[in-house]
């Protein structure tokens, strides 16, 4: 007799034990660390420590964008992203929304659109199509 339908719903007579944590050998992921530090110093970004990148490479850690300097070598220059707490200067005096709206294009031919067939989406009809009093009712 099975007794798994007695328990209430959040209990499970399946797997109740937590699986153990897998013992990481720190020497096999020296190398690679020592190319990623290289890597990070020849694009001018701070190295990480051997714990940091075990864990980065496990996905165990989710790496945030910081605002850091881009330099180019060809015009000896670094650039800076703006920070997105700084104030963007607006169109317009800010009363009532910071952007200017577009407006819709208007047609302001004298072409008519309607249905031409019953249940049917809209068409530009000619003028035949107008006169005719079946248009937008057949069968």
């Amino acid at each position: 007799m099975s007794g798994m339908h007695l328990l209430p719903a959040y209990w499970t007579t399946n797997q109740t034990r937590k699986k153990k944590k897998k013992k990481i050998n720190p020497s096999k992921y020296e190398l690679a660390w020592r190319q990623h530090n290289k890597f990070l110093k020849s694009i001018r970004c701070p190295v990480v420590t051997l714990d940091e990148y075990i864990d980065y490479v496990q996905g165990k850690v989710k790496v945030k964008p910081t605002n850091r300097a881009i330099y180019n070598p060809d015009t000896d220059s670094v650039y800076r992203r703006p920070d997105e707490t700084q104030n963007i200067p607006s169109l317009g005096d800010g009363v009532g929304g910071v952007a200017t709206k577009k407006e819709r294009p208007v047609y302001t031919g004298n072409a008519v659109i309607g249905q031409a067939y019953n249940k049917g989406g809209l068409q530009v009809l000619s003028a035949d199509e107008v006169a005719d009093p079946m248009t937008g009712k057949r069968r």
